[in-house]
């Protein structure tokens, strides 16, 4: 039987150094039928050196101008064809199983659209699956729960995800969570128990910026219908990483910032199943940056 074909999208801004180790790990594959295209977002075809070292074994196409991560993965669906669908981040990299073991699970269980696995960060960091996170997600996803449900994790059916395009409607900054809960409306969700990708730590990333504030609160007012389904711990549990968030941009932006605090004391007050966790960033906080990165560099260790 012929190996149904995979198409890996890789939309890049201005990564070129990632993008080199990101293309390779899709040509690393222990996968055959593997097409690839390269989106560069830059607006001055800023990646295409790299594309053309790689000339025979990727698509390259360049935007006339800077539209987002989402719209450059709209264009690079215009040039492919697989059956199933790989986004990855160019700051991300695949390890060599990723996606023979996710097509293994996605044609063995024909009523899942969206296969994920763990993610290990590069500095140590581990995310592995939740095994209650399968089936309906939608509930984890609206959450905005600690889960490696992102673009570079998950494999997907095609014809599932011709149901929730284009993808550049959704506003920048919160891509993957949109993705995610778009994709958990129409089907259900399975999961290779193994950390198949490698995710990158960028100094600039939307996600991990003001924009990844924003693009959550615009989650919160567009889906507001939605959240009304559920009971209320999950607004509260979403508002509650909002506001997290908007703590520790804070903390980056000054030393010390009693906003912050107040951020990090809102979020505890939404939060629905208060962890040690989340009360010591909150007390880690009122030490100002220098208490929040011990916090978070001892919280990275016991996630090792």
């Amino acid at each position: 039987m012929v190996e149904p074909l995979v198409s890996v999208v890789v939309p890049t801004y201005y990564r070129n150094d990632r993008l080199r180790e990101a293309v390779e790990s899709v040509l690393d594959q222990a996968y055959d039928r593997v097409e690839l295209v390269v989106v560069d977002d830059s607006g001055e075809r800023h990646a295409e050196p790299v594309a053309e070292g790689f000339a025979d074994d990727l698509t390259y196409v360049a935007h006339s101008r800077n539209r987002g991560a989402h719209a450059a993965r709209d264009t690079g669906l215009e040039h492919v064809s697989g059956r199933y669908v790989q986004f990855l981040d160019d700051d991300d990299r695949l390890r060599p199983r990723k996606i023979a073991d996710q097509v293994d699970l996605l044609e063995r269980f024909p009523d899942v659209g969206v296969a994920y696995c763990g993610l290990e960060m590069e500095d140590g960091t581990v995310y592995p699956p939740d095994p209650s996170v399968r089936g309906d997600v939608l509930r984890d996803a609206l959450g905005f729960y600690d889960h490696p449900l992102t673009t570079s994790t998950m494999l997907v059916d095609r014809v599932v995800l011709d149901d929730v395009l284009p993808l550049a409607r959704d506003s920048p900054g919160a891509d993957d969570i949109n993705l995610c809960i778009r994709l958990a409306q129409v089907t259900a969700f399975e999961f290779v128990d193994d950390l198949l990708v490698v995710g990158g730590l960028p100094p600039r990333s939307r996600g991990r910026s003001w924009g990844g504030v924003r693009g959550r609160r615009e989650i919160l007012r567009r889906y507001r219908d939605l959240y009304d389904e559920f009971d209320p711990t999950v607004r509260r549990r979403a508002l509650a990483e909002v506001y997290r968030q908007e703590g520790r941009r804070r903390l980056e932006d000054r030393a010390w910032s009693a906003r912050a605090i107040l951020a990090f004391l809102r979020s505890l007050r939404y939060e629905p199943d208060r962890s040690p966790a989340h009360v010591g960033e909150f007390l880690a906080s009122l030490f100002g940056r220098p208490g929040r990165t011990l916090a978070a560099e001892l919280l990275a260790v016991a996630r090792r």
